[in-house]
């Protein structure tokens, strides 16, 4: 296949699947947290959240950043650190890993998010954009919630 052929092939596909309508994704909210690791310097967890995809196709989320607070306490940047890959015409959990930097934190709320970790619930807030798309088509999903989350403890 000659390159101009390429080209022209791809900008049909994508001419064809941008004119399709698309319905928005629905995140319908964080349903487990399970620390995985824990330190006076990060938190690595595993975040498991129900997505509905209505659409045709899949798509990829991928490494985003987000503020993060617990209980009201700004707990930093946490990080989206793997590719997670949402099917199509779908309505399913997906698990997160995140890794969380606590070194613009508070040093007096630190025991505090220590002591969260080891307790059956927290409240954990997440904003920031989600960033998602396939292929060439990237877009950013601005995310605010704060939800009240069963903790699965180290």
């Amino acid at each position: 296949m000659t390159y101009s052929l390429k080209y022209w092939l791809s900008l049909l596909t994508l001419t064809f699947f941008s004119c399709q309508s698309f319905q928005e994704v629905t995140f319908n909210g964080i349903e487990n947290v399970k620390v995985t690791s824990l330190s006076q310097k990060n938190i690595d967890a595993i975040v498991t959240v129900r997505i509905k995809n209505p659409n045709n196709t899949s798509f990829t989320v991928y490494r985003s950043e987000m503020n993060v607070t617990v209980n009201g306490i700004n707990a930093g940047k946490a990080y989206i650190t793997d590719n997670v890959k949402i099917k199509a015409k779908s309505e399913e959990t997906y698990s997160f890993k995140i890794k969380s930097d606590f070194s613009n934190l508070n040093l007096t709320d630190l025991p505090k998010l220590i002591s969260m970790a080891l307790s059956k619930n927290v409240k954990i807030g997440l904003k920031g954009n989600l960033k998602g798309g396939k292929l060439f088509l990237k877009r950013s999903y601005p995310i605010d919630i704060t939800q009240s989350v069963p903790l699965n403890g180290l």
